[in-house]
């Protein structure tokens, strides 16, 4: 218990000394906005201007089950205890989510109330932790998203003071926009994995500047490729591939050695893209096409047993049709499956007659319609 006191002071009285000198540049709050990965440092900012010594901003997408949150200065144990335990207790929730949007409240003076005071939540999270104020705002507060800021000061830091909630009003609608561009970031980013994993991984794509500078490139596609975005598509074989593509305006197939000796043939398709010229301004030039990439040998599985389901096949002929497939010829079914060749003809015509097709390459025509992306 005394170590823990001691080092709260020790932070306390850091935290102290950095909200003399600490400053939040709006440049942290943008910078924030689009790198996610930077948030922790901008709280830290915050909890430093403001003489707390933790901190936390969070927002939740109750329609999309999405969110993100970022802190500093929280003790993992205590956070662990909240999830696990006194979130569902927590007294003081309500009331700071009562506060309409973008008004910034001190907890002080609710944390005095008898009715606080006595309940479980503040007598076994908040007194043992030592809290003695939350300057806290809805940075949000509307249907479907919910974000909140909370500073907090540990004993034995002295409560906010009257004048710092209207410090931090001053930041509100710049923070309350990096929730939003942070959000919609989010939505794109989710919006672009369920494209990725609708095309399946056979299929990959990178966006081209007019120079055919890689502006965005598929992870796994980049792997294989050994291009990240910023390089140019260079002379060699892939850079050729692609150009072609381009000047012929239709898709291009060709077959690529790799270091190890390895063949990868590739099927090149590419989209004009019309760039928006109210772009980015960090973004640079922006892409002037989509070049997808199949990559023709990636395995691709048939859904046999949904053939047989829709089609209303046997279980023989289910064997039969795949038997057929999978080796791609008629002439050594019987063989392979131990049947006499006129009873694997008669199958066979009845997986003819309930496709509804006539022949072998019809057949082969149809079940490849089935194909299954797969990532083996």
């Amino acid at each position: 218990m005394l170590d823990n006191a001691c080092r709260m002071l020790r932070d306390a009285r850091a935290a102290g000394e950095r909200g003399h000198h600490g400053m939040v540049g709006l440049e942290d709050i943008y910078d924030a906005a689009f790198d996610r990965a930077r948030f922790p440092a901008l709280i830290e900012k915050l909890v430093g201007a403001f003489g707390a010594q933790a901190g936390f901003i969070g927002w939740s997408d109750t329609e999309r089950g999405a969110g993100f949150q970022a802190e500093f200065g929280n003790d993992p144990q205590w956070l662990q205890r909240y999830v696990e335990t006194y979130g569902e207790i927590d007294v003081m929730r309500p009331l700071l989510q009562s506060f309409p949007e973008g008004q910034c409240e001190a907890a002080h003076p609710y944390l005095q109330r008898p009715e606080i005071r006595e309940s479980r939540f503040y007598r076994e999270y908040l007194e043992p932790q030592g809290i003695v104020d939350n300057l806290a705002v809805n940075l949000i507060k509307r249907p479907g998203i919910m974000a909140h800021l909370a500073l907090l000061r540990i004993a034995p830091a002295e409560p906010f003071t009257d004048d710092e909630p209207a410090r931090l009003a001053a930041l509100v609608p710049h923070l309350r926009r990096a929730v939003y561009i942070q959000s919609h970031l989010v939505r794109a980013a989710d919006h672009a994995a369920a494209i990725h994993a609708s095309s399946g991984a056979s299929r990959q794509s990178m966006l081209l500047t007019a120079d055919h500078t890689i502006a965005e490139i598929d992870p796994p596609l980049a792997a294989r490729l050994r291009l990240r975005p910023g390089d140019g598509l260079g002379q060699g074989a892939i850079g050729a591939l692609v150009r072609r593509a381009i000047e012929r305006g239709e898709p291009v197939a060709a077959e690529i050695i790799e270091a190890d000796g390895t063949a990868l043939r590739l099927l090149c398709e590419i989209r004009a893209l019309e760039p928006n010229r109210f772009g980015d301004l960090g973004a640079g030039p922006a892409p002037t096409h989509a070049a997808h990439i199949t990559l023709l040998d990636q395995p691709r599985s048939i859904a046999f047993d949904a053939i047989a389901e829709l089609y209303r096949l046997t279980p023989t002929e289910l064997k039969v049709l795949r038997d057929a497939i999978e080796h791609g010829e008629l002439a050594g079914i019987g063989d392979r499956l131990g049947m006499a060749r006129a009873t694997t003809r008669t199958h066979l015509h009845r997986v003819y007659d309930k496709t509804r097709t006539r022949s072998f390459a019809g057949l082969s025509n149809l079940a490849h319609r089935f194909g299954r992306m797969t990532d083996e």
